[in-house]
């Protein structure tokens, strides 16, 4: 029971909900401008990666200076954050992109499905790396 207690007043419990939820802030704006982009621009070829690759970085813009500001607090060092926080989202997002490849495009799945799932998977190896990296003080 006291192992319980101090695993939710721990700080990387908080932080990891915190991320989490701003990780659902992000994810609807990312979901929603793929969502956009999907519905009303073209929709052939290689369109739906460059979609994914707009709307991915959307959400990885405004999830840094929330988990900067809001989360993690951190202040310092602003542009070197950001770039390491980019670059770990956009590793994230070529994940995201070949699971849409391989479930999508070949096995004929569901694109917001895909979408949604890989996301997950992404969002949970960003946390930890983020955490022990981009925002290590």
């Amino acid at each position: 029971m006291v192992k319980i207690k101090n695993l939710f007043s721990s700080e990387s419990f908080w932080q990891l909900v915190r991320y989490g939820l701003i990780g659902i802030l992000g994810l609807i704006i990312d979901n929603g401008i793929f969502y956009l982009l999907t519905k009303f621009g073209p929709n052939n070829g290689w369109l739906p990666y460059l979609y994914q690759f707009i709307s991915g970085s959307c959400g990885v813009t405004n999830n840094f200076f929330w988990n900067s500001y809001a989360n993690f607090k951190v202040k310092d060092h602003m542009w070197r954050r950001f770039i390491e926080y980019y670059l770990i989202g956009q590793t994230t997002t070529i994940f995201v992109w070949l699971m849409l490849l391989i479930f999508c495009t070949w096995l004929g799945f569901n694109v917001m499905w895909v979408k949604a799932i890989a996301t997950i998977v992404a969002t949970l190896a960003q946390f930890v790396v983020n955490k022990f990296v981009t925002f290590k003080k």
